[in-house]
């Protein structure tokens, strides 16, 4: 048994799993789906296919736009009905035809081939925050990893998703993880998973036995909420601190979640794009609870009266866990690729909260945050908007888990205020990047205009070097070598200003999922175009100068 190491506070909520644990099915075709366009972080992509179009499942429907999005694909085959800037509908067929890329063995592929396979499938994060696949799988370019951890933790009550997958497909989970581990070079694999899930965990190490892997190991920690987040997890089986607003791969490890690895490996090995995924479906106004596969797209209302939704008992539809989940205010919505859960709770089951009342500064919040802040302080300089103080106190390193909520005896919710500020404080980040942005496109003008202007006076100096006796022939200013060099600093900077565009999207992108980054988007995109301009001038004078440049 690997050793375990403790994280700071949490809290014991009812488990309430037992009843989705039954064997898992595939949900019914659905007759329609509805694909939403920004079921991942960062930018939604772009529909490819119009009205009248006939699509196979598997073909492509929108591409990603940016670095941070993700494709989207035909989760059922029939015709195209509707497009608009949110969402694509497809009527179905009832034929089921698929349309599947090229298998790839990615034990003897390139990198390069892995990492596009996993772009063109759209592949994404399946916990919840929906981060592309290949963003994460590209972490190497920029820092080190030693290890990949598979999340196994699944420590939100009701949700039982990652427990079937572990419990059926448990080979092709820890496949995944050594595919992913190849990409971000990684020599090392270690699974964490509750002591809740003794059937994963049979199956975990059963996988183990039959199979040779990479070292791998399986580490059973102790039923606790929030032992699934990153930090606490990373904290528990590795004893590494995430520095404040850092990410995993700042201390040499890589997270995924079982369901993300299945996906990965299917895309690489099967060729098949995301299109379906595990939900659970649970709470006590259905009558027929458990993990279907679905389509992605898939009506949530269509879904949940196959699970024998009794409408008159519904109280509230969540979407996600109890804790972190987002309360749905209707039954329209579609399966995306973040839907992990389905919690249809009546009233007795969960009850509306008490009205709020005042702080007791009881202290019981600072006891179990698992990021070690004092959620009563931020409580207090969230309502004041005091900015300064909440960034001393950490503002940004809650990961929302809801646990301060769930102990305070004054019913505050803390987290909504943790939220709004945040929001508020991302608001002021991004005006003052977008002003840095201006800046920044102005400065790039300027050393443009003043580098064509170079080159032109270059031109005009080699011109009339031509005419120049031979003794004025070897003068400095006939050379084109000299300009040649000031282009090719000038490339070696523009390659260097677009790595540094894309690590600081990636990471803004992985700390915060669900909020838009475009002015980052916007600063690579003019990085890309400053690099493209630099090449073709070093690719023109290169061709122009004479004599040719030595290799």
């Amino acid at each position: 048994m690997a050793r375990t190491f403790e994280f700071h506070g949490g809290v014991l909520p009812p488990e309430r799993k037992q009843r989705s644990l039954v064997p898992l099915r595939y949900a019914e075709l659905p007759k329609r789906v509805v694909l939403r366009l920004d079921q991942h972080a960062g930018r939604p992509a772009t529909a490819t296919v119009a009205v009248g179009d006939t699509v196979k499942v598997g073909t492509p429907v929108a591409q990603r736009d940016g670095m941070i999005s993700a494709n989207i694909h035909a989760s059922i085959s029939g015709q195209v009905t509707h497009v608009d800037t949110h969402a694509i509908t497809i009527d179905g067929d009832k034929t089921d035809t698929w349309q599947r890329l090229a298998p790839i063995d990615w034990r003897n592929a390139l990198p390069d081939q892995l990492i596009t396979r996993l772009e063109q499938s759209g592949v994404v994060g399946l916990g919840g925050a929906g981060f592309p696949t290949h963003i994460k799988a590209r972490v190497s370019e920029r820092q080190r990893i030693d290890t990949l951890v598979v999340n196994a933790a699944e420590c939100e009550p009701y949700i039982t998703a990652d427990d079937l997958t572990l419990q059926h497909y448990a080979a092709d989970v820890l496949e995944g993880a050594q595919l992913l581990a190849s990409l971000c070079g990684a020599h090392h694999i270690m699974v964490g998973i509750e002591d809740n899930k003794p059937d994963a965990i049979l199956a975990l190490r059963q996988a183990m036995a039959d199979s040779q892997l990479l070292t791998v190991t399986l580490s059973v920690i102790a039923t606790r909420y929030p032992s699934g987040g990153e930090r606490q997890l990373i904290k528990t089986l590795l004893n590494r601190d995430v520095p404040n607003q850092g990410l995993p791969a700042d201390v040499g490890v890589l997270c995924h979640n079982p369901g993300t690895l299945l996906a990965a490996l299917r895309s690489v090995r099967d060729g098949e794009p995301l299109v379906e995924r595990l939900v659970t479906l649970t709470g006590d106004a259905i009558t027929d609870p458990g993990n279907r596969w679905v389509r992605i797209g898939t009506p949530m209302a269509a879904l949940l009266n196959e699970a024998g939704l009794n409408r008159a008992a519904l109280h509230q539809l969540i979407q996600g866990g109890p804790m972190m989940g987002t309360p749905l205010p209707n039954l329209d919505g579609s399966v995306t690729k973040a839907t992990n859960c389905l919690i249809a709770a009546t009233i007795d089951e969960l009850p509306p909260t008490p009205p709020e009342s005042p702080c007791i500064r009881c202290g019981a919040c600072e006891d179990v945050c698992p990021a070690n802040l004092l959620p009563q302080q931020l409580h207090w300089y969230a309502r004041a908007s005091d900015d300064e103080k909440l960034a001393s106190h950490r503002l940004f390193d809650c990961i929302e888990c809801n646990a301060c909520g769930y102990v305070c005896p004054s019913h505050i919710p803390l987290v909504d205020d943790y939220r709004s500020a945040k929001s508020r404080l991302r608001h002021q980040q991004l005006e003052t990047a977008k002003a840095e942005h201006a800046k920044h496109r102005f400065e790039w003008r300027q050393a443009r205009l003043a580098r064509e202007q170079a080159q032109k006076q270059a031109r005009r100096q080699a011109r009339l070097s031509k005419q120049r006796s031979s003794q004025d022939a070897d003068s400095p200013a006939a050379s084109p070598q000299a300009d040649l060099r000031s282009l090719r600093i000038a490339q070696t900077a523009a390659k260097a200003a677009v790595r540094k565009a894309e690590k600081n999207l990636a990471r803004a992108a992985q700390q915060d999922p669900q909020q838009a980054h475009d002015d980052l988007e916007t600063q690579l995109a003019t990085a890309q175009e400053n690099l493209q301009a630099a090449e073709a001038r070093l690719a023109e004078a290169r061709e122009t100068s004479e004599p040719k440049e030595t290799l």
